[in-house]
């Protein structure tokens, strides 16, 4: 029997995914969720920062952020990668708005102008511009500063725009250093690794997502065995969780049970020269 049948699943569970069906609402994901939200409605804040360590499903957040947001209300933009210079990342905005090829010898000035008339145009329609940059940490200093440059596009007393910085946990330090685009910075959230409580619920979840009917599979001291050895990062338990999965059914074991998932980290801690836990 192959694996999914034999745990009564539709589709595998633990695949590095941007489908918000997996998404997991622990309490600081929630809470990233309603700080985002409060800064676009409110629409008189400038600039917001996310901030998280990596695999901790900070781009899986955005994703279901960005998708609960009304169309008829917000118009969003989103650079996946930010590690270009303002010039080129403004090429990349303007391309999703206007959906025209980019002329990559454009200046600076001419593509600041454009962008002020499609915010003009967006504000017709009622809606507000939304920009989220991702992967913001990879942005240079000078990058970074001319960010303000856009928040001066809030013309005659209105909002027309908000921007949100993605990142790792180094983003904080840099934005620190650059006090022209730190004072600009409304809100500020951080999120942190899941507890062991949060663990059970997300490994439950995602099994429930695809399709197991309880989503009790993982026994007490096999989730606690995974989420010590993952350190509660949702990436780090999706590769644990997936590996011990296909262990046990190989096993023929009923439970993806604590012998299933040691074996996995012992395998891992052996093959990436990490201290054993």
């Amino acid at each position: 029997m192959d694996l999914l049948p034999y745990w009564n699943l539709r589709e595998r569970p633990f695949e590095t995914t941007w489908d918000t069906r997996f998404f997991f609402q622990s309490r600081d994901h929630d809470e990233a969720l309603d700080r985002l939200t409060f800064l676009v409605e409110e629409q008189t804040m400038l600039l917001g920062m996310l901030t998280g360590e990596i695999g901790c499903g900070k781009t899986l957040t955005r994703a279901v952020f960005t998708e609960r947001l009304e169309s008829r209300k917000f118009r969003v933009v989103t650079q996946e990668n930010s590690a270009f210079s303002f010039n080129d990342l403004l090429g990349g905005v303007l391309q999703q708005l206007e959906g025209n090829p980019e002329d990559a010898r454009q200046t600076k000035h001419a593509r600041y102008e454009r962008l002020r008339l499609a915010m003009e145009r967006i504000h017709a329609e009622h809606r507000h511009l939304v920009l989220i940059f991702d992967e913001a940490q990879e942005m240079s200093p000078q990058t970074l500063n001319e960010l303000k440059l856009l928040t001066n596009l809030n013309i005659g007393g209105k909002n027309y725009l908000t921007i949100i910085l993605v990142g790792q946990p180094e983003l904080r330090g840099l934005i620190a250093g650059l006090p022209a685009i730190n004072q600009r910075i409304s809100l500020r959230f951080h999120l942190n690794s899941l507890s062991l409580e949060d663990a059970a619920n997300y490994l439950r979840h995602r099994l429930k997502v695809a399709g197991h009917l309880t989503g009790e599979l993982f026994p007490g001291d096999a989730v606690e065995r995974a989420f010590q050895a993952s350190l509660g990062t949702p990436s780090e338990l999706n590769s644990i969780a997936k590996l011990a999965l296909e262990h046990a059914w190989l096993k023929g074991f009923p439970q993806v049970s604590f012998e299933a998932v040691d074996a996995v980290v012992r395998d891992l801690q052996h093959h990436q020269n990490l201290p054993a836990s």
